[in-house]
């Protein structure tokens, strides 16, 4: 329409300049997309008057030529580039006028298609810096990307006859694509790289797809990073079919790089992209092995398993080096998996690789295997889940076959590479999280690596880091099974020539003595054999010469005076001097006093002279005192150590914790001290004969103002001294508890608040891991106070609560203050108040077992067994004292009750944990974390089972506790039955019901005939819900038990099947299970005549599991009835009974019905279980 309209124009020899200016907008506006295609028209009929010269002569004269050349080269640069730049530079102008910036390019590429080459090149150089994409760039009046990308791709058509130019603006396309953001990466891929492509021969395109194939690769060669390999996918996902056409695809090795760094991307779009160029680029001859790529796109197991067989052939002619690709495709198919979202394939992908690696050629493990895929495991530990058919605790499968994995991969490797490749592992399990369960098997997996000097100092840096920082958080048992794992792997790894022995002792303080390394284990055992094996293999020291354990103690004795006492030196020689102990005696096989003595000669004369020589420096008395505690600590099995001191130690308090721990007994001079020590907490004023006052507790240390001081010391007080000033005030909580315990605590009662007041200041001064004299002093002194000062003791207990809590996650100091508060807050003094006293002063109390109990396995544990322990403290008895500490149970009815229904259940990830800790202690004594660690899931049952089982029914408040422990236990069942949320097999609830009924079969022969009247129809209520198996058996035995030992009751179980309970028809089988198991009861022959007919109404009822039950009753009663009676009692019944029975049998003959009848007669609970017999604790 336009073109019919334009050439009517132009056939009437129009003004040009008006035709020109009518259609052209002003500068200042945008023009209608209408106008700009009319000019872009008018600019297209006047094209061949311009182009072509013959023409030309005809239809214009040269004037006019060059006027209309003028205007339209006006109109490119001073209405097309303006408002191109105009809609570049305003907010949502592209958006608001794509149609219109089409329409303009248009007008701009006819325009210069009637122009001279240079004025091309112009317009193009003019676009081409806009492709350099930044912000300020934007707001200065360039051209945005997307409408230079769009103008480039108006203007590429055109033909040039420039080549260098033209290859200078690929080669500005592709600079552009490192900087540009991602979603206009692919604008000037497709709109520039491509057209310009599009526009030029075979020759020429091939020419510039070789340019863009070595630019892109040789961008991703030198950064290689996820996003460079994502960008890179892109550009040849776009301009694959020029690439393919050059053939330099395929030959350049680096794009087989990229492509497999596409095919184990993070990204899902990359890693298809990387697939699709795959597929295009291969010839199909090993397709099977690409074939698991794109599978492992899918969410199938399935189609996973039908092309393994396949990779599993590739994979061995790969590993034989016959494949015709290279092992690092199945490297990429396994990295594929090893990163799915899919759960199951992560899985099935490890277990796999390490199946088939272990069938394979082991020389050529090192070519398919980096190691790092035990990353995999880190990210997936439900990989370690025991498999189908493996009982709890046995060793997971998967750790099996990665123990001979590792070693097989190390002896395969070259031995020049086998130190770095092993270094470089532990330098990842340093360098990153790991999970307790993969990182515990990895150390056990070390562990097994043939003996060989492989580590030097690096190695063991690089364990000690795995120690200090990625174990740090791990549970307690996991992480000294792994401690044990990894120190056994530097026995058999180190290269000793190259480490010190002191390097090693300082590799040693990184093992706790509580979690792996502790005196008298089969591990330390080890170690002492290894330290007599490489005895004279250690490489010098350069510092002292040889190593000696006698010069190293005299130097750490007497250290540097600027130097203050630090507890891992201390720690590090006592460790030292035992295990040099431990060796002579190994040695000669004999008693090593001697050597002990001349070792610690240096010690002993320090602390003698420390009372008596004023002279003797403090630093080395406090060193002396610090390694003397350390010694005593480490010399004991871990389960009889008490809390360490940590951090700066005053020698005062050192001394008190050795007297305390019975170091020493109490001397003369001793009791000296103590009246010196009195003398400093307490003043007395002799003059007014006043009550003594407290003095001295709290007192702070004071930074010192330096005037003269070295650079160490500087940093020191800058860095350390809040920790300094807080041990410093906790040592003064060491002291006075010291002298409490020896001469006994304060009678005033002004000074004892005046104490306790400052205990409560200190809770808010110290930091958490340093209450625990504190909250010592608060166990003595609170019973004390409870009367006088409840206010002052309910603050003092819920701040203990909160600093108790701020522990949760410091295990080693988390316990210690556990048990403090719990001494505190459920002493008996405090059990023993009312209901509205202990609401007030222990409702943290309801938080502990509440709370922090279930998310924290063995709290509830510590609470139960102190209360029970302190309810029924020795063998029971009937005294009045004994009495009155038992009362205080009543006030804590639902602690008791939690624990009797307390258990482990934990989320699939917890059950791992649990797993994997019965694993380990299941390797005994031979994994020296079993002797450090003591770990109890069921101590609360186990507390309070034995508490109930010693609980006497002759005693009044005994049996009254009983009774309504068995009233709550009752409720507890009613309400788990009546809630709706449905229970299934090993749930909680489940569990719950379990364990209630369990306790009440404990406890039913402490009850009393008349109580068990009252709950016989709960009991029968229970039995009519619907319960799980296991929980069913237990209802049953318990009505089984009850009418032995009370038969008169056998009346209200008859009327239990007159009940019409259509909601529950089948709970009427559990009525029945009891009947099978008459003959315990042994009741008159009515009660058997009774039994007989109600049985043989159930053989008639409509639903099968009531019929089957029924006659498995019918028979046992049947049989019981034939042979307690004589003449002829059942006559009338034997023929309808002996046809139920036979008919019975007849019809249970074929399919599902004779397998559900033979299932039910050979069920344990109606063959084997005897309800007499088989009752015990068990």
């Amino acid at each position: 329409m336009y073109s019919a309209l334009i050439n009517a124009v132009l056939r009437s020899s129009p003004d040009y300049d008006l035709l020109f200016e009518s259609l052209c907008w002003p500068e200042d506006s945008l023009p209608q997309t209408e106008l700009v295609e009319s000019l872009t028209a008018l600019i297209e009929a006047l094209a061949p008057s311009l182009t072509i010269p013959d023409l030309a002569q005809v239809t214009l004269t040269d004037a006019k030529r060059r006027c209309i050349h003028d205007k339209i080269e006006s109109i490119i640069w001073s209405k097309c580039l303006p408002f191109l730049r105009k809609i570049s530079t305003e907010s949502g102008g592209e958006d608001r006028c794509r149609q219109g910036t089409a329409a303009v390019c248009r007008l701009l590429a006819v325009s210069v298609s009637v122009c001279d080459q240079k004025t091309w090149t112009k317009v193009v150089s003019s676009t081409l810096p806009s492709l350099q994409w930044s912000p300020e760039e934007e707001l200065s009046g360039a051209l945005s990307v997307n409408v230079a990308a769009e103008v480039l791709a108006a203007l590429m058509p055109l033909p040039t006859a420039d080549e260098e130019f033209t290859l200078s603006i690929l080669n500005c396309a592709l600079s552009s694509i490192p900087s540009l953001p991602d979603n206009l990466v692919s604008k000037v891929t497709v709109r520039v790289i491509l057209t310009l492509l599009n526009c030029f021969s075979d020759v020429r395109s091939s020419c510039f797809a070789t340019r863009i194939m070595d630019a892109v690769c040789s961008w991703h060669s030198s950064e290689r990073s996820a996003a460079v390999t994502q960008r890179a996918l892109l550009c040849f996902t776009v301009l694959l079919d020029h690439l393919l056409k050059s053939h330099t695809v395929t030959s350049d090795t680096r794009f087989w790089t990229l492509v497999q760094d596409g095919l184990t991307h993070g990204d899902s779009v990359s890693r298809k992209r990387a697939l699709y160029l795959l597929k295009r680029c291969v010839a199909l001859s090993d397709e099977e092995g690409f074939d698991s790529c794109s599978t492992s796109e899918e969410g199938n197991i399935e189609n996973h398993r039908l092309k393994w067989y396949k990779l599993n052939a590739s994979l061995l002619t790969c590993v034989a080096g016959l494949g015709l690709f290279h092992p690092s495709w199945l490297l990429c198919v396994y990295q594929r998996m090893f990163h799915s979202e899919n759960k199951s394939l992560m899985r099935e992908g490890v277990c796999h690789l390490l199946e088939y690696l272990l069938q394979g050629n082991s020389n050529h493990y090192y070519k398919l295997t980096p190691v790092d895929f035990l990353s995999t495991l880190n990210h997936f530990c439900g990989a370690l889940l025991s498999s189908p058919g493996q009982s709890v605790g046995d060793c997971p499968e998967l750790a099996g076959k990665l123990q001979v994995f590792l070693v097989n991969f190390f002896t395969s490797l070259p031995s020049e590479d086998r130190g770095c490749v092993l270094l470089q592992l532990i330098q990842q399990l340093g360098s990153k999280h790991w999970c307790a369960v993969p990182l515990l098997f990895i150390c056990q997996a070390l562990s097994k690596l043939p003996q060989s000097p492989l580590l030097r100092s690096s190695g063991l840096s690089a364990l000690r880091e795995v120690l200090r920082s990625t174990m740090i958080t791990h549970q307690v048992l996991l992480r000294g099974a792994a401690q044990c794992f990894l120190l056994k792997s530097t026995l058999s790894l180190i290269d000793v020539s190259e480490v010190t022995r002191d390097d090693v002792f300082s590799f040693l303080m990184h093992f706790r003595a509580d979690e792996s390394l502790c005196r008298g284990t089969t591990l330390w055992n080890e170690l002492c054999i290894w330290l007599s094996e490489h005895d004279g293999n250690f490489k010098p020291r350069i510092l002292d010469g040889d190593y000696d354990s006698n010069q190293s103690l005299s130097f750490s004795c007497i250290g540097q005076a600027e130097r203050l006492p630090d507890i891992r030196e201390a720690d590090k020689l006592a460790r030292a001097i035992l295990l040099c102990v431990d060796m002579e005696r190994r040695e000669l096989k004999k008693d090593a006093r001697e050597t002990l003595r001349s070792l610690l000669s240096p010690l002993l004369d320090t602390l003698s002279r420390v009372y008596t020589n004023i002279y003797l420096p403090v630093h080395k008395s406090d060193k002396s005192l610090q390694l003397m505690l350390r010694l005593l600590q480490l010399s004991t099995r871990p389960r009889c150590q008490q809390q360490g001191l940590e951090g700066f130690m005053a020698s005062l308090a050192a001394v008190c914790d050795l007297l305390q721990q019975g170091g020493t007994n109490m001397s003369s001079e001793t009791a000296s001290a103590l009246k010196s020590l009195n003398d400093y907490f307490y003043t007395f004023d002799t003059s007014t004969k006043s009550q003594p006052s407290l003095r001295n507790i709290n007192k702070r240390l004071m930074k010192p103002q330096l005037l003269d001081s070295t650079r160490f010391v500087e940093s020191l007080l800058q860095q350390d001294w809040g920790r300094i000033a807080a041990s410093f005030l906790r040592d003064q909580w060491v002291c006075l508890n010291f002298l409490i315990r020896s001469v006994g605590i304060p009678k005033v009662s002004e000074t004892l608040r005046a104490a306790l007041s400052c205990s409560v200041e200190a809770l808010a001064l110290l930091p958490s891991d340093l209450v625990l004299p504190v909250l010592n002093f608060m166990n003595m002194a609170l019973p004390q106070l409870v009367d006088d000062e409840e206010d002052l003791c309910v603050q003092a207990v819920n701040l203990s609560w909160e600093l108790v809590q701020g522990l949760s996650n410091n295990a080693h100091d988390f316990w210690p203050a556990l048990q403090g508060f719990i001494s505190i807050a459920f002493q008996h003094e405090l059990l023993k108040l009312n209901h509205q006293q202990l609401d007030k002063i222990t409702s943290s109390s309801v938080i502990l077992y509440g709370s922090i109990s279930h998310s924290k396995s063995g709290v509830l544990g510590v609470l139960v067994q102190h209360c029970t322990q302190t309810w029924l403290p020795g063998e029971g008895g009937s005294s009045e004292l004994a009495d009155g500490i038992f009362s205080s149970v009543f006030n804590h009815l639902d602690i008791v009750t939690e624990a009797c229904l307390y258990g482990p259940v934990f989320r699939r990830d917890q059950r791992l944990i649990q797993d994997v800790q019965i694993f380990v202690e299941q390797l005994g004594e031979n994994c020296a974390a079993n002797v450090a660690v003591a770990r109890d899931d069921q101590l609360p049952r186990t507390c309070v089972l034995t508490f109930l089982s010693r609980l006497d029914p002759c005693n009044q408040q005994h049996q009254r506790l009983i009774e309504e422990l068995v009233v709550e236990l009752l409720r507890k069942d009613s309400l788990i039955s009546k809630a709706k949320v449905r229970y299934y097999s090993n749930s909680l609830q489940h569990r719950i019901k379990n364990r209630a009924w369990q306790t009440l079969l404990l406890l039913l022969p402490k009850l009393t005939e008349e109580f068990v009247a009252t709950l016989l129809n709960s009991v029968f209520e229970a039995g009519f819900c619907s319960n799980q198996p296991s929980v069913k058996y237990l209802i049953e035995w318990m009505m089984i038990l009850i009418l032995v030992k009370y038969p008169h009751h056998l009346d209200r179980f008859w009327t239990c099947f007159s009940f019409d309970h259509e909601k529950t028809k089948t709970s009427i089988c559990t009525f029945l299970s009891v009947l099978v198991h008459i003959s315990v009861i042994i009741p008159h022959v009515d009660q058997l005549r009774k039994a007989l007919d109600i049985i043989l109404q159930s053989c008639f009822n409509h639903n099968f599991s009531v019929r089957l039950y029924a006659l498995v009753a019918l028979k046992r009663v049947w049989s019981l009835a034939e042979s307690v009676t004589e003449g002829d009692a059942f006559r009338g019944l034997s023929s309808v009974v002996t046809a139920c029975l036979n008919q019975a049998e007849a019809m249970q003959n074929s399919g599902n019905a004779n397998k559900n009848w033979l299932r039910i007669q050979g069920h344990f609970f109606f063959s084997a279980f005897h309800p007499i017999r088989d009752y015990s604790l068990e």
